[in-house]
Formats: structure tokens, sequence, C-alpha cells
């Protein structure tokens, strides 16, 4: 699996390193991360175009360096509905990554790395930033127990078709411009109840576009210094405009993340016996963290050496 699992000393630790960092890279406004965090997106402000380990010469390097399994490539001028999981698979075409990068802007190339925390170089960096994350995220939303991140370097015109994630997410405009668009995840005209059941349970594919989503869509311009919060399993596209692009996307889960994840998989698992219409998660706490811990009693019973959740 992606990302890395924090354990609680290491997050304290992390935690202990970011209230006392000297140097600031990521900078929220703390009343808006205190009436927005985790409910709606919002723009963010950061220095990481600065920063020297993301200029484009050296995550080129990066790309060459990283194992072929976490360096993902296409073309980018694909359609905005296209599927997102298989859009990698469908437009290989006998492209290598070398001869993309050599013509990267000429072939709309679409790069992503994943986890450049794993690069020796890159991890003390990443490291750096997420105890920056969870200095600002601890009051609202303490314990990060899971992260990953993944940089998008794309051309002009390249799309990331719509989707959602499992996780909360913010990206970070390193370099040229991008549009973002973004759906409530609690509106369930965007996602029902089951279909994030299943999501997070992962059952089938993920929900996928209809074109009425439009109207319901929030716009976020990105530029240098600029980056949007992404909600929990928030539905999102993107596209970049007339001008090579570097993004920084730094994914995470919490304590709290985790246990919505558990009672939705808990509701995944009522509906495949089937109970049709299982209480949402979200309508109760109590409810949900019941929902949580029956899961994870249940995954004792069934793999008693595995930490639950894992």
């Amino acid at each position: 699996m992606l990302g890395e699992y924090v354990g609680s000393e290491q997050y304290a630790r992390l935690l202990q390193r970011g209230q006392h960092s000297p140097e600031r890279w990521l900078q929220f406004d703390a009343a808006r991360m205190q009436a927005d965090y985790n409910r709606r997106p919002f723009l963010v402000n950061h220095r990481l175009n600065e920063h020297p380990m993301f200029g484009i010469d050296a995550l080129f390097d990066l790309a060459r360096r990283l194992p072929a399994r976490q360096v993902k490539f296409r073309r980018g001028d694909i359609a905005p509905d296209a599927d997102f999981d298989a859009s990698f698979a469908r437009s290989g075409d006998g492209l290598t990554l070398e001869h993309l990068l050599a013509q990267f802007e000429p072939l709309h190339g679409y790069v992503c790395l994943n986890n450049p925390e794993q690069d020796a170089l890159y991890r003390p960096h990443i490291e750096s930033l997420l105890a920056e994350l969870a200095a600002h995220t601890h009051p609202l939303d303490p314990h990060i127990t899971w992260y990953s991140t993944y940089v998008f370097i794309s051309a002009q015109g390249a799309v990331t078709p719509y989707h959602m994630d499992r996780e909360m997410n913010f990206l970070l405009q390193i370099r040229g411009e991008k549009t973002v668009d973004l759906w409530d995840p609690s509106d369930p005209f965007i996602m029902n109840p089951a279909q994030k059941d299943r999501l997070l349970a992962y059952e089938g594919a993920r929900p996928p576009y209809r074109p009425e989503f439009e109207e319901r869509a929030l716009h976020f311009s990105l530029r240098p210094g600029l980056g949007v919060h992404h909600p929990f399993i928030a539905p999102h596209r993107v596209w970049t405009h007339s001008n090579l692009s570097v993004s920084l996307a730094f994914t995470f889960r919490t304590r709290q993340s985790d246990r919505d994840t558990a009672a939705h998989q808990f509701n995944a698992r009522l509906r495949r016996l089937g109970l049709k219409h299982p209480k949402p998660v979200g309508d109760s706490t109590w409810r949900d963290g019941a929902k949580a811990l029956s899961l994870h009693a249940l995954q004792r019973l069934r793999h008693p050496l595995h930490p639950a959740g894992h």
C-alpha cells in the first residue's frame, strides 16, 4: 500500500518539531482553518515555489531515480470525464518515461511521482512539511495516522479527471497555473450514502461524474504559492493552463477520519448482509464510533495477529 503509517511516538516528535520549527513553508490562516478545515475547500498560502527540491530539473531527476512502480506517466490531453484509475493504462501507447521527459511539453506530458518521501534526498524535506502540517491540524483534528505525498508535473492542457480520494488533502501549487474544481462530499446529489460506503470499503469503481454536477462545482485558481484544501473524500478535477505546472499533494488520515472510514466499511458490510438503508455515517457521533469499534472487533477475530485497520 502507498504511504506510511504514523505511530504515536513518531507523531509526538513531528508535532513538537512542527510547533517549534523556525522555518515555515506552510502559511495557514488560523481563523480559516478553524472555520473550514475538513468542512469546505479553502485557499492556503505556502513558499514551496522557493524550495530548491521542487525545481523541474530536480524533479525530473527524482522521476528517473524512483522505482518504476512509483512513477505514473501518460499524455495529459485526455477527456475530463475519463476514468481516473484507468487513465494511465489506456494512454501508454508505448511511451517511455525518458522519451516523455525529453519531449515533455510537445507530448503534453503528465507525470505523477508517488511517495517522494521514500527517496533519501526528499525524505527530510517531506517530513519537515509533515511536521508543519501536524502543527496546524492538531488543534482541530489530532493525530495524523497515515500520510502519502504525490508530485504532479503536467504540461499545457493536461487534465486530472473527476475522482475522489479516501483522505484529506492539501494541493500546493509550486509552478504554473491550475484550476481545481471541487464538490461538496456531504451533498447526497454528488455522492449518496451507499456510494460513500462502497468507496471507503473499496467495493467497485469510484462514484462517477455526471454532467449535472457542473452547476455545483466550486472553482479555485491556483498559482505558485497558493494551495487548496480538499476535505475528506471531496470529489475534484484539475486543469493545467498554458504553462508547465508542478504541484505537491499532501494526503493524510487522522484518528477521526479512520473512525469515519471504519464506520463506512461497517455500513458496507450491513448492506452486503441485506440491510438496504443503514444509518448514514455523520448522523450520530456515538453510533459511528460504535460501528468503528464493531468493525475493529470483527477484524481482530478474523486476523488476530494484525492491528485493526492496517
